[in-house]
């Protein structure tokens, strides 16, 4: 366990730097991080890579279609800043406006004007330059560890807050209401930018979106967002529901772990007679939450590596065999 704890103790301190307030920016009323405005910028950056893939995709049919003399069907539209600036806020902000009528809370984007502002700053910056390097291994495979903390911190401290923290007990009591609403808030932002394809070159229309059609199942966005909730509430018991699971788990190993601790408690009883009865019992304390989040993080930086490398392609991975060619759902972290 000591190299796992020595990994943990590194990515809690990468953890603690970027999500610390710039002291620069705060004297400017302005409380952003270093995963702030990289995390802003990545995702700018993401969403311009699609656009710009999808448009270049569009172009090619479009001269194959006018040398071929054959009828162009759908006309390519200009790109437009206000589109861009739109799309960028329905992916951040998508999941609170589906869950916020029915948890009863206010969008973060009506009382923190300073965050949709620096979202929809990144995406001028990023649409100002000239051109952006395509999705590739060389740029998906380094940048899947920045994609796994800033990830984390979102499904480990910024989801579940929705539910942990809500006022009908109910509710913040309720496993399924948090692994739900974790896959409706990460998700949602991004499934309604596919539903209206608004990142179409042919402009905004209804279409079904990636994760409805076959194999959208696989969409390793889809299912790590109640997945890496679920295992953050479990080790740190954030429900009461789940502490005998836990406390089964780390019993089952027979020993305190990084994951648990068990301790062990002595209860004597005397007796009229002075006679003792003694009693023993046993309790497993939930793993810290800095440790299970950076665990969580730790996860993620694997798969998120993993879909780089399915997804774009490295020699060793070809080495296993030929690889078919699959249409999938490309989604990075911001």
């Amino acid at each position: 366990m000591g190299s796992l704890q020595i990994c943990l103790d590194a990515i809690s301190d990468i953890l603690t730097i970027g999500l610390a307030p710039i002291p620069a920016l705060v004297k400017l009323g302005l409380p952003y991080s270093i995963f702030d405005l990289g995390g802003s910028l990545r995702l700018a950056l993401v969403l311009r890579q699609i656009r710009d893939a999808e448009r270049t995709k569009a172009q090619e049919l479009q001269k194959t279609l006018e040398a071929e003399q054959k009828p162009v069907l759908r006309e390519i539209e200009e790109p437009y800043l206000v589109k861009d600036l739109i799309t960028i806020c329905t992916v951040i902000y998508g999941g609170e406006l589906v869950c916020s009528p029915w948890l009863q809370f206010t969008p973060s984007f009506l009382t923190m004007p300073a965050y949709p502002l620096l979202f929809m700053a990144a995406q001028v910056i990023i649409n100002a330059l000239p051109s952006v390097p395509p999705m590739s291994i060389h740029t998906e495979l380094p940048l899947s560890l920045f994609d796994a903390v800033t990830r984390a911190f979102l499904l480990t401290t910024g989801t579940p807050g929705f539910i942990l923290n809500h006022v009908s007990p109910v509710i913040s009591s309720s496993p399924w209401a948090l692994t739900l609403s974790s896959l409706i808030l990460a998700n949602a932002g991004f499934f309604l930018v596919n539903l209206f394809q608004m990142l179409s070159p042919y402009g905004w229309h209804v279409k079904t979106p990636p994760e409805f059609l076959p194999g959208g199942w696989r969409t390793m966005d889809l299912w790590v967002a109640p997945l890496i909730t679920g295992i953050y509430a479990l080790l740190t018991q954030a429900q009461t529901v789940l502490v005998p699971y836990h406390t089964s788990a780390v019993q089952r190993v027979g020993k305190s772990t990084i994951f648990g601790m068990i301790e062990i408690s002595e209860t004597i009883e005397i007796l009229s007679d002075d006679s003792t009865i003694t009693s023993v019992t046993s309790s497993v304390q939930p793993m810290k939450k800095g440790d299970a989040r950076s665990l969580c993080a730790l996860i993620l930086a694997i798969l998120f590596g993993y879909r780089a490398i399915v997804n774009f392609g490295i020699d060793w991975a070809k080495s296993h065999g030929p690889i078919k060619a699959k249409k999938r759902v490309i989604r990075s972290s911001a």
